[in-house]
């Protein structure tokens, strides 16, 4: 199967200067930023669940991404203590606006599957 763009197409030019510029040239970085992106608030824990990281290397994966302005984060106070809220800030969403734009470009849609074809065609149900 041919991809579905070459190799130096505009849309992978411009979403590796995107990935390949400082804060995000990591992927947990990236994962963060989506994750933020997608929820727009999250806490401390939650990240550190998603990301699977231990909590120094997250804590340093977060001021990376605080420094380049992408996100904030708080501490509040809960019934259960403290917590720490981490919430993307306008810069970090127009960022992750792009990466989702790009990549909408570099992938087509796809419809609902055509009955009767594809390589499975044909095949009984067993």
């Amino acid at each position: 199967m041919a991809p579905q763009a070459e190799p130096g197409a505009p849309g992978l030019r411009t979403l590796g200067d995107v990935l390949l510029r400082e804060p995000l040239r990591n992927s947990v970085r990236v994962l963060i930023l989506v994750s933020l992106g997608v929820n727009r608030t999250l806490t401390f824990t939650e990240l550190l669940e998603l990301t699977g990281t231990s909590k120094g290397s997250l804590g340093h994966h977060l001021d990376q991404l605080q420094s380049a302005g992408y996100l904030r984060s708080r501490r509040v106070f809960t019934l259960d203590g403290p917590r720490t809220r981490v919430e993307i800030t306008p810069e970090g969403l127009a960022v992750y606006e792009g990466l989702v734009r790009e990549l909408a470009r570099l992938v087509p849609p796809r419809g609902p599957p055509a009955s009767g074809n594809g390589p499975a065609a044909g095949l009984s149900q067993g």
